[in-house]
């Protein structure tokens, strides 16, 4: 009797799950219509950003794996590795761990996703080092995870942060934007066209990127292609996989400046170089990146705000920890 009645009260369990989920369809950002079964139980991040927003939403509680690139919040350590990243997934480990949703960065490629779709496995892939995707990445997983509420605690306050630099930064005039030669992942010279993510990135905050029409999206300039634009700002952007001290900012900004064939430029004469960590480039973090931009580019509209303490706050809310690190140098414009 025992037995059946347990039986009966799993099914009925089962049942009222099954009748109080609902379809949530995802846009992604490669445009494919993703169907999730909401509230989502179960979910697999195959990319740091993505790890970072759906600990902000639940705390941890529905991830069942994670990359190795994944290492924001610490607590993550306790979460299965199913690969080192999107490009890189162990997927018959993820299709052992049965998760309701996998969220990946558009290094996933067609064939992995394919082959976990057809083992049902709703997949969804994004672009996380985008200002434009950042908002919507977090709502479309606040629906999916039933976090609703949560969802639009945290876009508000990164939408507010972006209203902020689009209200002071939005009437200027293109040629009076200040003009910006990026470089990334300690890699001198490698660049970033329009319409990259690093290029969005650097549209929002309000400058001109001196790279914006090359003919493809990650170019390798030459020393001589950029002393002959002479950039008003040099910026640069590490990798986020690492923790730095201001001390390895520092550094990374000494040998920019200290380049032979950069002397003359105008950044360097005036000390407009700017290194900043990736980690505050992407996902959750990417707006206060941005306020780290915006105030570079324009200290005179931004001299009252301070990025770190914002920083700070954000961390402390919707992670519950203190925050450890320097994330850019100089920090003052």
């Amino acid at each position: 009797m025992k037995s059946k009645a347990l039986g009966l009260s799993i099914s009925l369990f089962m049942l009222i799950a099954a009748c109080c989920a609902e379809t949530v369809t995802i846009v992604d950002f490669t445009g494919r219509e993703v169907e999730v079964s909401a509230p989502v139980n179960t979910t697999i991040s195959l990319s740091g950003a993505a790890s970072e927003i759906l600990w902000a939403l639940d705390g941890g509680q529905s991830m069942v794996g994670r990359s190795s690139s994944s290492d924001f919040p610490p607590l993550l350590e306790n979460v299965t590795v199913v690969g080192s990243n999107s490009n890189s997934p162990d997927l018959e480990l993820i299709m052992e761990l049965k998760p309701g949703l996998v969220i990946a960065d558009t290094m996933l490629s067609d064939e992995d996703r394919q082959v976990l779709e057809e083992d049902g496995i709703a997949v969804v892939v994004e672009r996380f080092i985008d200002p434009y995707r950042t908002l919507s990445v977090i709502d479309n997983l606040g629906r999916a995870l039933g976090k609703e509420e949560r969802a639009q605690e945290l876009s508000g306050l990164l939408e507010g942060y972006q209203d902020l630099i689009k209200e002071r930064t939005g009437g200027i005039a293109a040629e009076d934007r200040p003009t910006v030669f990026f470089e990334w992942l300690g890699r001198p010279y490698f660049s970033a066209s329009s319409g990259t993510s690093y290029g969005n990135f650097i549209d929002f905050a309000g400058a001109s990127n001196i790279a914006a029409n090359e003919s493809v999206n990650y170019p390798n300039l030459s020393p001589e292609w950029v002393i002959e634009r002479d950039p008003d700002i040099i910026l640069h952007i590490l990798g986020s996989s690492e923790q730095y001290s201001e001390e390895d900012l520092k550094e990374w900004r000494d040998e920019i400046m200290a380049r032979p064939e950069l002397q003359n430029l105008r950044a360097v004469k005036d000390g407009r170089v700017y290194v900043l960590s990736g980690t505050v480039a992407t996902g959750v973090r990417s707006s206060i990146g941005e306020l780290y931009l915006a105030k570079w580019f324009y200290p005179e509209l931004f001299e009252a705000i301070d990025p770190g303490t914002e920083h700070e706050k954000l961390i402390r809310n919707f992670y519950d920890m203190e925050l450890e690190g320097e994330f850019a140098y100089p920090t003052k414009a």
